[in-house]
């Protein structure tokens, strides 16, 4: 016959074990490319992207007011920062930091806006600070910058 203390151990045991899954199981479903993710830290927006969803898109506002975007847009996120601003030969860079959710790991992400006529070209790349693979982190990031942007 079980006491009630081993019917609670067993309770907690079973819950602990049923968060380890789906702790794992998150991590799991979230990993895009398991050959680039496990040992590649970087992603980059450019023209030519294999990946459609990271090419490089081209705004009709200015630099200015595209960097004025993603600094508004970044101060609504909770886990986005920006760091810092500098402007060189036409070209605008934005260098902003995403923490992920539960371990806090700090990317960084460097955007590039340069003007093409009357609009204004991204690129971008995000790297991680720590770790040989992200995880697909870095790409997420980018994306979840450009979706912000749309």
């Amino acid at each position: 016959m079980t006491t009630p203390r081993k019917r609670r151990m067993t309770i907690v045991g079973l819950i602990a074990l049923v968060v380890t899954i789906v702790w794992i199981g998150n991590i799991v479903w979230r990993i895009d490319d398991w050959n680039r993710d496990w040992s590649t830290n970087h992603a980059e927006i450019t023209v030519d992207a294999s990946d459609p969803a990271l090419r490089s898109p081209t705004f009709p506002e200015s630099p200015e007011v595209i960097a004025k975007r993603i600094r508004d847009w970044a101060d609504a996120q909770p886990l986005w920062t920006v760091q810092s601003e500098a402007s060189d030969e036409n070209i605008l860079t934005l260098h902003l930091v995403h923490r992920t959710r539960l371990f806090r790991f700090a990317d960084d992400i460097h955007v590039h806006l340069e003007p093409v006529g009357e609009a204004t070209r991204l690129t971008a790349e995000s790297q991680s600070r720590l770790g040989k693979g992200d995880l697909g982190q870095n790409p997420r990031n980018l994306k979840e910058l450009l979706s912000g942007l749309r």
